[in-house]
């Protein structure tokens, strides 16, 4: 079974090659009390002889979000992966192979031949258990790709690795996929029907994501109310603006609003900045990850030709589908 992980700063999203889906917060809690009243919150995972509240579950238990300073790989990457190969597989599968991950492409670029990136899963067991049933999955191979780059042949290739209709029109583009924590920009060109990366005119912005928005209104109800990021960013994607607190209902979607134009307006000037005219020729330009939807209207204004990229919450992660299952071919 070929399962792909997009691991963000925010979210995991993940896809199986059979298209089953997965999204939850990268929000992860050591279980140290025995659950009482919990109801059927998901997800409680237990690996090898240790437990583990994930996603909402951990928000609600006061975990937070794990970043690495150095931006390598979430350091519960094995935690998720084990959540996601066990809910993405039948109960009679028990060998995932590849297990697809994403890194920061700024970081990929750096590592890209340290062995050390799929060292620690490759030819590994994890024994598994959730909701009373246990698994036992080998990973028997492991891949990295870079996010953005994984957008990018969502575009062009389906999960299976074939080409989709009409796949020539779309090589030439320049996707900009806006995350939690980091925005990465990737651009390719089109030689003669091939596909080209054109490192010149890709990076990766740091600190430049979501989380901007969601400090942003953290610090404006800061004399109110006190909640960290992760609930407000909770109510945010679950009551559509509106925050509960001390039994008064606060509408926060215009500071959202707010912010969201600025954030749009920070990374416009970056792009503009790195490639100054060349950012022209790419006539497909593509927004795409968690924030796309919210941005989209403010970085439109910029660029009159930029497209909301179709399943923007899963396209790296389908796209690393594809490149791994074209790689077969």
């Amino acid at each position: 079974m070929k399962v792909a992980i997009d691991v963000g700063n925010g979210y995991v999203k993940t896809v199986n090659e059979h298209g089953d889906k997965l999204h939850f917060p990268t929000v992860l809690k050591t279980k140290s009390e025995k659950a009482l009243f919990n109801g059927k919150v998901k997800y409680t995972l237990k690996l090898g002889e240790k437990e583990y509240y994930v996603g909402d579950m951990a928000i609600s238990k006061k975990g937070i979000r794990r970043w690495s300073n150095d931006k390598a790989m979430n350091e519960d990457t094995e935690k998720y992966a084990a959540l996601c190969c066990h809910l993405l597989t039948a109960s009679d599968e028990s060998v995932i192979d590849p297990l697809i991950l994403g890194l920061p492409y700024s970081f990929f670029v750096e590592q890209v031949d340290d062995p050390a990136l799929t060292a620690g899963l490759q030819g590994k067991t994890l024994k598994t258990t959730l909701d009373g049933e246990t698994k036992s999955l080998l990973i028997k191979s492991v891949k990295v790709f870079p996010q953005g780059v994984g957008a990018y042949f969502h575009n062009i290739l389906n999960i299976d690795g074939n080409p989709k209709e009409n796949a020539s029109e779309l090589m030439r583009a320049l996707i900009i996929c806006v995350g939690y924590r980091t925005v990465e920009v990737v651009a390719f060109d089109n030689i003669n029907g091939e596909f080209v990366l054109v490192q010149e005119d890709s990076f990766t912005l740091e600190e430049s994501g979501m989380i901007n928005i969601v400090t942003h209104i953290v610090n404006v109800l800061s004399n109110d109310v006190q909640f960290d990021p992760n609930e407000i960013e909770r109510w945010l994607r679950t009551e559509k603006g509106k925050v509960q607190y001390g039994g008064a209902e606060y509408d926060v979607s215009q500071y959202q609003t707010e912010a969201a134009k600025d954030l749009a307006d920070t990374i416009v000037t970056a792009i503009n900045a790195k490639l100054h005219g060349a950012v022209k020729k790419y006539n497909n330009i593509f927004v795409t990850g968690g924030g796309a939807e919210m941005l989209y209207p403010f970085i439109k204004l910029k660029y009159p030709n930029l497209r909301l990229q179709d399943d923007y919450i899963f396209a790296n992660a389908e796209g690393y589908l594809a490149i791994a299952s074209a790689q077969e071919k």
